[in-house]
């Protein structure tokens, strides 16, 4: 089987984890692989057995005109390939994607569209962002989602056109054990740490835990945002509220050095604020936290019900700054609790691994999609 993926993000990074383990692993299993994404620089190389072309893009936003810029690069790429090249080409969604099949059919027995997760902005921006992905889904022969939340939104598929590929955790990556991120950072061993990874974007509202952080009222406390997307904001909202000293920035940081960063906290926050668009979110960073048998402290979405049993493996809470602070306060002050939620961390998404996902479920989809007529 030869398959083909197109993305529109960096390879590896943070926003592509799924195009990444999808390639990856099903290289691993012997599928012969073609990765198109995007890089800073452009370039071509073989990368664990797998065939990579960077397209050179200053930025990988969604409302810009770099996704067109990309489309119109990967596009002289495409031409070079032969007709039925590819068995399978999957297509992670950007705007504009719906250009490759249209234009590019013959490339590929297959065309697969997936949606690594719903628009978050809310209000009219989402609404759109849903109505372009529907459109353009059109174009595809099959549907990957990785939630079942997702699948009202493309209701007008025949049920068998879509399958649910769930998300997972790299578990050799995402593990337990000593870190060295907290000496590197500066962090002081007594200083009881609260970890955050993801996006900083205005609509995630994380200076919610900053607030949160703030109501502990101890100078023996620190929270650790690793991620970009809106650091100089954040680092600024630290400094007006006083608590600059006690929270770090890291910025953006390679995907394979996102599992260092996380270790080195003693209990890990999955927040979103609860909306309608983060309530159906698949909450990646969640399960990568469990599997590095953090406790967890999550906002009580539908998404991170699925992988945290409240007082089992962590909290659910609800998004105020107060209902944070006092899941916080406990864990601080109980390390009985804390130890308890720690070992039943991993176990609980013991069979969420990316290799088993692909392996038992990315795999067989494409296979059964190749036999449809």
């Amino acid at each position: 089987m030869k398959t083909c993926h197109i993305g529109f993000s960096w390879y590896p990074g943070i926003g592509s984890v799924a195009m990444y383990e999808h390639s990856q692993n099903l290289a691993k299993l012997g599928v012969d692989v073609q990765v198109i994404a995007a890089g800073r620089k452009r370039k071509e190389e073989e990368m664990n057995g797998l065939h990579v072309f960077l397209v050179e893009s200053p930025s990988v936003t969604n409302l810009s005109l770099y996704p067109l810029l990309f489309v119109q690069k990967v596009s002289q790429f495409l031409r070079r390939v032969p007709d039925h090249e590819f068995d399978i080409v999957h297509v992670y969604h950007f705007p504009g994607a719906c250009i490759f099949p249209l234009f590019f059919r013959k490339k590929g027995r297959k065309w697969i569209f997936f949606t690594t997760s719903g628009p978050v902005k809310g209000g009219i921006i989402s609404r759109l962002g849903w109505a372009i992905q529907t459109h353009e889904s059109r174009l595809f022969d099959h549907l990957i989602l990785r939630d079942p939340s997702h699948v009202p939104q493309f209701s007008y598929r025949d049920p068998h056109e879509i399958t649910i590929v769930p998300i997972g955790a790299d578990l050799d990556l995402f593990r337990p054990g000593d870190s060295a991120a907290r000496k590197e950072l500066g962090i002081d061993e007594d200083t009881f740490l609260f970890a955050y990874a993801g996006n900083l974007n205005r609509v995630r509202k994380i200076e919610t835990l900053i607030d949160a952080l703030r109501l502990l009222g101890t100078k023996k406390v620190a929270l650790l945002l690793v991620g970009d997307g809106g650091t100089e904001r954040v680092r600024l909202y630290a400094r007006a509220t006083g608590m600059e000293q006690q929270v770090i920035l890291t910025g953006g940081v390679p995907y394979e050095k996102v599992a260092e960063y996380m270790r080195c906290g003693d209990v890990f926050l999955s927040y979103v604020p609860l909306t309608p668009e983060f309530d159906t979110q698949p909450p990646l960073k969640t399960v990568e936290a469990l599997a590095c048998g953090l406790p967890v402290i999550a906002s009580d979405t539908r998404g991170n019900r699925r992988f945290v049993t409240h007082n089992e493996n962590g909290f659910l809470v609800q998004d105020d700054a107060h209902s944070v602070y006092k899941a916080m306060d406990r864990l601080m002050k109980d390390e009985n609790l804390r130890d308890m939620f720690a070992h039943a961390a991993r176990p609980s998404v013991s069979n969420c691994g990316w290799r088993d996902i692909v392996k038992n479920s990315l795999l067989p989809a494409y296979e059964r999609i190749l036999t449809e007529g």
